[in-house]
């Protein structure tokens, strides 16, 4: 499983950009400038691995060395997807490996459908062209290459095999795979960025559904790679539509007004938690919001409290309808419901009275 995938900004105040690294990941090093890491439940892989080494010709080392040469294919695999995404304009802060596949976290969505094509499709084209090179190989040497094989064999089969299974599986229409990936590349081309990405991503979940049915009957990997899909979706989804809705916006456009006893009022030089009006909403935002007393924070323009802004005004946002505009800039959001709290107990919670 390989999915190169944007880093998102949760309205948890968890901060996945560039700044910070997977969560329970080790580094493994760099390759042009992007670090590469591994995560935690590897581990579980390998001690599988090496439990299971006696059904392998060769024992543990072989084993181990397979390992070692599927995970390089899908290093290379998503190496893949960094090269065209850098060269699209599109920064790539990580490549995280897991027991199910790889994933390329970049800093943000491409600008345009075309974009998106050409960074999803690279990774399978890359595996489909390790598959001929391996098959290349394995003929060369006199090597049959048919039955299928992934776990006896000579190797260059069995690397044809993995990596032509790799690219073909990575092309399922399953959102966000990469073949879930380019089929929203195309569906932009008749709908919206957030239309595009919901008919993608209720896709991804039915055959998320059917990779666990199977897999019931089948296999166990098909079970893990069904959930990872299945929830990876509904992640992107949500994390799509936050980046849609948020494009343009100011905190003026989102905040509600500030109470009575606070409007028009100057900045306490001791008041940590408080943001430009006129600022546009970001990543920066999202963060400060999550770590903020109850996740809000004052709206100032000109050194005096215009507004509140908090992260119930940002599921405001998302709980509206979406727009169909053409026009570039926004229009103020409707005020959300006022918080339940009055304007002296915010007053006194911030500062500690």
């Amino acid at each position: 499983m390989s999915a190169a995938a944007p880093a998102p900004a949760p309205l948890d105040g968890e901060h996945q950009g560039a700044a910070a690294h997977s969560r329970w990941s080790l580094p493994l090093g760099r390759i042009a400038g992007i670090e590469v890491r591994v995560h935690a439940s590897f581990s579980v892989l390998v001690a599988l691995v090496l439990l299971t080494s006696g059904q392998v010709e060769g024992g543990a080392p072989a084993a181990l060395l397979w390992l070692a040469l599927i995970f390089a294919c899908v290093l290379l695999h998503e190496l893949a997807h960094c090269a065209v995404a850098r060269r699209r304009g599109v920064a790539v802060s990580e490549i995280l490996l897991l027991p199910i596949g790889g994933l390329s976290r970049m800093e943000r969505l491409p600008e345009v459908a075309r974009d998106e094509f050409a960074i999803a499709v690279v990774g399978p084209l890359s595996s489909f062209g390790l598959a001929l090179l391996a098959g290349l190989a394995a003929v060369s040497r006199g090597d049959e290459l048919l039955p299928p094989t992934l776990v006896v064999g000579a190797m260059p089969t069995r690397l044809f095999w993995f990596n032509l299974l790799l690219g073909a599986f990575n092309l399922l229409p399953a959102f966000p795979l990469d073949g879930g990936r380019v089929l929203r590349a195309l569906l932009e081309t008749r709908l919206d960025l957030e239309q595009a990405t919901h008919q993608a991503a209720r896709l991804g979940r039915l055959v998320a559904v059917l990779l666990v049915v199977v897999g019931v009957l089948v296999n166990l990997w098909l079970i893990l790679i069904g959930v990872f899909v299945y929830l990876g979706a509904a992640a992107e989804e949500a994390a799509t539509v936050l980046h849609v809705r948020l494009a343009g916006r100011r905190v003026a456009d989102l905040m509600h007004p500030a109470p009575p006893q606070l409007a028009g009022t100057a900045l306490d030089p001791r008041e940590e938690w408080w943001i430009e009006a006129d600022d546009p909403v970001n990543e920066e935002v999202l963060e400060r919001l999550g770590h903020a007393p109850r996740h809000a924070m004052l709206a100032v323009r000109e050194g005096r409290v215009i507004g509140v802004v908090s992260r119930g005004d940002l599921q405001h946002l998302l709980d509206q309808p979406p727009e169909r505009e053409t026009a570039s800039t926004h229009a103020p959001l409707p005020p959300p419901p006022p918080p339940p709290t009055t304007s002296r107990q915010i007053w006194r919670h911030r500062h500690g009275r």
